[in-house]
């Protein structure tokens, strides 16, 4: 056919191989070009400036970085004019040339005015405090007629008058009258209570804040797992005390947990104390209470789970259980008898289709065990 008799000429042959040709170097051109200009495989690693002079680092880095200010914020944590965060992180991989966000320190705190605490309540001092921006550091009680009026206010360890400009956030020491008696004052309880309110707690009870342990190390939200002296609804203490306090992280452990365990034990003694049971009694089931609590992990893997689920049926605890019993006890029985009691237990249905729990602990499992074993603790003769 005449229209295809381009096929057999040899300068259709000749064409298609030129054109094919400056295709090829166009395609070429082109990726090189896309590489040097998206810079591929030319990755820097981002340095650490998180406290550097701001001026300087943007002095010798303007070569690798495009440096741009987001917002300046003061903190005494960090010199003036230093950087306080940047985007990206520290040890990142980027392009040369990339922009590089940063925050940095101001020059000028936040100043407020101190207010005249004196002959004020510790409350109302407390609250006036806030409301200004400041906050209380310590207490520190001396011999003044009025209880809990504040007699001295102090910053750094010298007396500031009323007036004085300080930095927002600064910690007021108040110097607080005792009292003309031997007045004590209720332990606050502070288990589970977020770490930022501890101090606040103890201040409204005119305690101070002794030693704080971390036992988690993630950096998480922190809670009381712990505190010293040990709370109790009954005891007293002197005023301006200090409480040492042991926090945890809530990303390792289960304070919903471990708070519906304390709130058993309290409401389980406030019933036999209503009921008026003897101190021994009493006594032999906080300790028992005790002993599940400390004796359990609260954490949130599959084995400390598992290990918590079956803490009230171990033979430590059983022992423990009939410590204050008078006549000899075969543990060994009583622990295998429980042991068939609670697979039995798992057998049947109950009328809300509902199985018995173990980790409801006291509340299902071992208070009603205390009362249906008879147990006759010891008595103090």
């Amino acid at each position: 056919m005449k229209a295809f008799n381009f096929l057999t000429k040899r300068a259709f042959y000749i064409n298609l191989i030129i054109a094919i040709a400056l295709l090829i170097i166009i395609i070429e051109v082109a990726f090189l070009s896309l590489k040097g200009y998206t810079r591929h495989g030319e990755e820097i690693v981002v340095p650490n400036f998180v406290g550097l002079n701001c001026d300087s680092v943007l002095e010798h880095c303007k070569g690798d970085f495009n440096f741009v200010m987001l917002d300046s914020v003061y903190t005494q944590n960090l010199p003036e004019g230093s950087i306080f965060q940047q985007d990206p992180l520290p040890n990142s991989k980027v392009k040369k040339g990339r922009n590089l966000y940063y925050v940095k320190v101001s020059e000028a705190p936040e100043k407020v005015l101190m207010p005249n605490l004196k002959n004020l309540s510790l409350r109302q001092a407390m609250v006036l405090l806030r409301a200004n921006g400041l906050k209380v550091s310590e207490l520190e009680f001396v011999d003044h007629f009025a209880r809990n009026a504040v007699v001295e206010q102090e910053y750094k360890g010298e007396v500031i008058e009323p007036g004085t400009e300080l930095i927002k956030g600064s910690a007021i020491k108040l110097k607080v009258g005792y009292g003309r008696d031997d007045v004590r004052t209720h332990l606050p309880n502070l288990l589970t209570a977020n770490k930022q309110d501890v101090k606040k707690l103890l201040h409204e009870a005119s305690l101070n804040i002794g030693r704080e342990y971390h036992m988690d190390e993630d950096g998480g939200q922190y809670k009381v797992y712990k505190m010293k002296p040990d709370y109790d609804i009954e005891t007293l203490v002197e005023l301006g005390s200090t409480v040492d306090v042991w926090y945890r992280s809530e990303t390792n452990f289960d304070f919903n947990s471990y708070g519906r365990e304390l709130h058993r034990k309290d409401s389980a003694l406030a019933v036999m104390k209503k009921k008026k049971l003897d101190d021994n009694t009493i006594k032999y089931v906080a300790d028992s209470f005790d002993y599940i609590i400390k004796n359990r992990r609260f954490l949130y893997d599959s084995v400390s789970r598992e290990y918590d689920k079956n803490i009230a049926y171990t033979k430590d605890f059983f022992r423990h259980m009939y410590m204050y019993q008078e006549d000899e006890i075969d543990i060994d029985s009583v622990y295998q008898a429980a042991i068939q009691k609670r697979e039995a237990n798992k057998s049947k249905k109950s009328k809300n289709n509902l199985k018995p729990s173990l980790n409801s602990k006291f509340s299902i499992t071992l208070f009603p065990f205390f009362l249906k074993q008879k147990i006759t603790p010891k008595r103090n003769k």
